[in-house]
């Protein structure tokens, strides 16, 4: 990575953290009036070469619509937005800049479809968007999909990934999904040896091309992918390990394929040693005035008390 690469985590639990707590209490399915914010790691070096642990913090909130991240997105003016396996969005400010706190204007709020999809669509694994004009694209597993919306997050035009295009099982839609600077669509579904590059925008009917994954982890699955200022893609890869947490987490780095070449990273850093196991699936990047890049990454709690949603810087 070109520059120094700042990790920043936060921490998001979604119920309690104490099982007794989740056994006893009625978790509130309305959008939590109040989120907790406590930073749990500070600054400290990580074990490669040009990066470091900015922070790591820990969100608190009760409410099944908070939790189970499985999406980030970096917006302007430092603010970030999560998208959840039920279909919910939290939208917060960084949490290492100094105001507003986002524990004091907290926004979680369900993701609305069209109400003809609103059965369907709900399970959000991936996001992406247009620095541009600031729309941004969702990906959906179960029913595989790629919904576009506009910068107020109205609905604005949606492709059903037909059987013909994807052979992907019900649990393992489009885990990572990046627009790339050149208006090309990459997408990387769970556990597989192949992605798609869209010559232009899905929803628009652009059309898909194959490219070969060569894992440079075998076992890992790659849970997001976003482009790095000097065009190579950096991954998220998860996997299970022994102990607890039961994840392991990598970070890769690549060149985006071309002509249904091959997408081969290389891995960058193990997380294990630096930042707390969790179930990492979200990550995104900001660049920095001072040349450096800001890498956020959240975990998804699975909805486990024991479990916990990380935002990491």
């Amino acid at each position: 990575m070109r520059g120094r690469g700042r990790l920043l985590a936060a921490l998001a639990v979604a119920l309690m953290c104490a099982p007794g707590t989740f056994l006893r209490t009625d978790i509130p399915t309305a959008p939590p009036r109040n989120i907790g914010l406590v930073q749990v790691q500070g600054e400290s070096p990580a074990p490669a070469p040009g990066w470091e642990v900015a922070g790591v913090w820990q969100y608190r909130a009760q409410s099944l619509l908070f939790g189970g991240f499985s999406a980030l997105l970096a917006l302007n003016d430092h603010t970030l937005r999560a998208f959840s396996d039920r279909g919910a969005r939290f939208t917060l400010t960084e949490p290492d800049r100094p105001a507003p706190r986002p524990d004091s204007r907290p926004d979680v709020v369900r993701q609305l479809v069209a109400p003809a999809d609103a059965n369907d669509l709900w399970d959000i694994e991936s996001a992406t968007r247009d620095p541009v004009s600031n729309k941004y694209w969702l990906g959906y597993e179960n029913h595989h999909a790629i919904h576009r919306f506009t910068i107020a997050s109205a609905p604005d035009g949606k492709r059903d990934l037909e059987e013909e295009e994807v052979d992907w099982t019900a649990n393992s839609g489009a885990e990572a999904m990046v627009r790339l600077a050149d208006g090309r669509f990459l997408v990387l579904p769970e556990g597989e040896d192949y992605g798609l590059i869209y010559t232009g925008d899905p929803v628009e009917g652009a059309n898909p091309q194959r490219f070969a994954f060569d894992n440079p982890a075998p076992g890992f699955a790659v849970t997001d992918v976003a482009q790095l200022p000097d065009g190579r893609l950096l991954l998220l890869l998860r996997d299970l390990a022994w102990g607890y947490p039961i994840f392991t987490s990598r970070l890769a780095i690549g060149t985006v394929p071309e002509n249904a070449g091959v997408l081969a990273p290389q891995i960058v850093m193990a997380l294990d040693p630096t930042i707390p196991r969790e179930n990492y699936e979200g990550l995104a990047v900001r660049p920095r005035a001072d040349g450096r890049i800001d890498v956020w990454l959240i975990s998804d709690d699975n909805f486990n008390p024991l479990q916990r949603n990380i935002l990491m810087l």
